[in-house]
This record gives structure tokens, C-alpha cells and sequence, in this order.
């Protein structure tokens, strides 16, 4: 049933296809429409928070700043990844087999190679946007604490480099996962997911303490270096000589604060699944059956629900940005009628 290759001959495949068969269970259909719905709604939300998180930076030159460069990635990215969630609802629509009904993946419809360059790109653009919101926060550390290292180099150059790094380092994360999934099949089920023979296993304790404890690590440090900072200042009554009304820094961190625990929120099922990956007897561990399933689906939502919380965070919090699309809604979208009647006459 299963094609092994050399990283496979460690582990009984078999053997854990029928605990996927086991612990992946059909869903009552209530769940299951709610789920849908759940991730339609992100979808949509998604795609156009995104597409118009990128429109008001790309057209309003007030916004061309470093902190919003790094946002503007972060948002094509996203826009893009939110695409995978029309794969995931298709996983997700109920068949009917010949013993009954059951809820396929789509993945059986088109093979391994599917499932292999969906997971690349899907993780590759969620690594993406980790080491984005990481790199902001070192950005606004440096801002703050050592504000004449940002003014030696152009910003347009300076962010352009970081943000092809970036890239470069999120694919190179994805690669080597790519040989860690299969399609596993049984007579129920057709799922992507990973074979945990010992290089997936070490690989996804790797990747647990690169893509969560070390990113989440420097958020929290950085972010209580900037608060110190803060307070150190205001204590001084000199808080104009650091931050001014114009870039409006204080509103910026506290948005990029928020970012950082909307980063906790969506990663930590993640990272725990990651961790039991690496950590757990495979073969051994009753809790699978009883909780593998409902794991999934916190990790499946909570993941793809961070393309929503990014550009909400970034639109609610930001009075600039509340600004910048008024004005592009106005000149861009819907022109005033001041200007209307102007290109009339």
C-alpha cells in the first residue's frame, strides 16, 4: 500500500497509518459544516483584509516606512497562503464509498506529488511570515535602543535585502520537510501528513525550537527591552526625544506587540504537535486516540486563522492606516464627488 524509501525503513508505516485510521474519526456533520464555515470565513476575510492591507501601503507614500515594508510582506504572503484554505474545504466535503459515507482528503485524487509541493508551499509561506514578524520586532528593538544603526544605509535597500534573506530562509525550512510527508492511505482514509520515522522526528524537534522558541523567545525579550525603554523615558519626562507624532512609534509597537501574542495563539498547537512528534512513543501513547483528532482541527484553524489576525490587528490598531485606506477609498475606489464634478467640467 505504501511506497517506502530509506528514510521509512526505521518505522512501521502500516502501523501508523492505522492509527491515523483510528484517531482521524468521521466527524458528526454539524462539525464538520461548522468547520467549513469557520474556514470559508477565513478565507474571505483573509483575501481581502490582505489585498487591501497591501493596496493602502502600495498607494500611500506616508506609509512607506521600514515597519511597513516588513507588513506588506507579511500580507502577500498570507494572500497568497489564504488560496491553500480552498484545498483544505475541499478535504473536507463528504463522499460516499461503497460501506458508506466518509470524509476523504483531496490529496487521493491527485497523489503524492500533490501533497508533497502543497505542503512545501504552505509551509514555506507560514515560515515566511514567523521570520517577518520576528525580524519587525528586531527592527523596532534597533528603532528604539540604537536608532542611528537604521539612518546609515537607504531604508528601501536596507529592507529589500532583509526580506529576500527572509525568503531565502523560509524556503530552505520547507525543503527539508518535504521528505518527512506522505500520502498515507488506508481503506477509510487518504491523508498528507508526516511519517514519523527518526529523521522526521529529529527534524520536527529542530524545526519546533527554530520556527516557535526561538522567535517567540526574542518577541518577548525585545519587547520587554522596548517597554523598559518606555518607561525609562516617560519617567525623564523625554519622550519627544525618541518617539515623535509623526511615526507615531508608540502606536506602532503597540501593534506589533499584538502581532506577537496573535503569534502565540495561532502557532502553539503547532509547536505541540511538533513536540509530540519528536518526544512521543509513536506506538505507545493511548492520548493519541482520544485527543490526536480535535488537535488537528485547533491546529488546522488556529494556524490558517493568522492570515485574519495580522491585517484586523494591523487596520484596527493602526490610526494611520484607518487614514491611509479613508483616503484610498476616496481617491482610489470611490472618488468625492468634489473630484468628480471637477473631471466633469
Amino acid at each position: 500500500m505504501f511506497n517506502e524509501t530509506s528514510y521509512f525503513y526505521d518505522f512501521n508505516i502500516n502501523e501508523w497509518a492505522e492509527l491515523l485510521a483510528e484517531t482521524v474519526k468521521e466527524r458528526p456533520e454539524w462539525v464538520r459544516l461548522l468547520f467549513m464555515s469557520m474556514m470559508l470565513t477565513v478565507f474571505v476575510v483573509g483575501v481581502l483584509g490582505n489585498l487591501v492591507t497591501c493596496l493602502v501601503i502600495y498607494y500611500d507614500r506616508n506609509m512607506h516606512t521600514a515597519t511597513n515594508y516588513y507588513l506588506f510582506n507579511v500580507a502577500i504572503s498570507d494572500f497568497i497562503l489564504a488560496f491553500g484554505i480552498l484545498l483544505e474545504l475541499r478535504s473536507y466535503r463528504k463522499t460516499n464509498l461503497g460501506t458508506g459515507s466518509d470524509y476523504r482528503y483531496v490529496y487521493e485524487e491527485f497523489g503524492d506529488l500533490i501533497c508533497k509541493v502543497h505542503s512545501f508551499f504552505v509551509v514555506a509561506l507560514m515560515n515566511n511570515g514567523i521570520l517577518t514578524l520576528t525580524v519587525l520586532a528586531v527592527e523596532r528593538y534597533i528603532a528604539i535602543w540604537h536608532p542611528l544603526l537604521l539612518k546609515r544605509k537607504p531604508i528601501w535597500r536596507r529592507v529589500m535585502k532583509v526580506i529576500a534573506l527572509i525568503w531565502i530562509v523560509a524556503i530552505c525550512e520547507a525543503l527539508p520537510e518535504v521528505w518527512t510527508m506522505a500520502l498515507i492511505k488506508t481503506e477509510k482514509l487518504a491523508i498528507c501528513f508526516i511519517v514519523p520515522t527518526t529523521f522526521a522526528r529529529l527534524l520536527n524537534g529542530l524545526l519546533a525550537l527554530v520556527t516557535f522558541v526561538i522567535p517567540l523567545s526574542i518577541m518577548l525579550f525585545v519587547y520587554s527591552m522596548i517597554a523598559f525603554k518606555v518607561n525609562v523615558i516617560q519617567r525623564n519626562n523625554s519622550r519627544d526625544k525618541i518617539f515623535n507624532q509623526r511615526d507615531n512609534r508608540s502606536r506602532v509597537n503597540k501593534l506589533i506587540a499584538a502581532l506577537t501574542v496573535s503569534f502565540l495563539v495561532c502557532w502553539l498547537p503547532y509547536f505541540t504537535i511538533r513536540l509530540l512528534i519528536f518526544a512521543s512513543n509513536m506506538r505507545h501513547t493511548p492520548w493519541y486516540a482520544q485527543n490526536w483528532d480535535l488537535l488537528l482541527m485547533v491546529c488546522s484553524f488556529n494556524s490558517w486563522f493568522s492570515i485574519v489576525l495580522n491585517p484586523m490587528l494591523f487596520s484596527l490598531m493602526s490610526t494611520k492606516f484607518r487614514k491611509a485606506l479613508k483616503m484610498l477609498w476616496t481617491t482610489k475606489i470611490r472618488r468625492s464627488p468634489e473630484m468628480t464634478r471637477s473631471v466633469m467640467v
